[in-house]
């Protein structure tokens, strides 16, 4: 167990790489986030992960972004439900496989979260990647507009 020194330390460097993640200072945030992230603190994986799969402060990993997404999702990541079923839906980082994006997007749902039913609407209504299913669009757009 960290004594309240290391606690204190370990939040505080926690709080300024998200403020410097979403200031945009993303070296700043690397710095502070990618120590947090080694020792698997879920919000530091998945702000590494979105800067490794984006090329945002650093070179482009896409492989290494997913693998963070991944670590972050296991610890019950809301977000990272939600980019690991983009990242399968587009093929960035890992092989493009439309059932487990659906699986994933399906995961973030249970969390509650829009924008992954919105995903499920889209896929649903466009029919390219799945079959048409105008009825489960419309339904997965209802529940998105309930939550929202």
């Amino acid at each position: 167990m960290p004594n309240s020194n290391e606690t204190d330390a370990y939040s505080a460097d926690l709080h300024s790489g998200i403020a410097a993640f979403d200031s945009k200072n993303f070296s700043m945030a690397y710095q502070l986030l990618a120590p947090l992230a080694a020792q698997g603190d879920a919000e530091s994986l998945w702000r590494l992960g979105m800067m490794q799969m984006n090329g945002l402060g650093l070179v482009e990993n896409q492989p290494l972004g997913f693998e963070n997404f991944i670590q972050a999702a296991e610890q019950g990541h809301v977000f990272a439900h939600h980019m690991i079923g983009v990242a399968y839906m587009t093929g960035e980082g890992v092989e493009k496989d439309i059932n487990k994006s659906i699986e994933w997007f399906e995961k973030a749902a249970d969390f509650d979260l829009p924008g992954a039913m919105y995903a499920l609407g889209m896929l649903y209504e466009d029919g390219k990647e799945v079959p048409k299913d105008t009825e489960k669009a419309q339904a997965w757009y209802a529940k998105a507009e309930k939550v929202s």
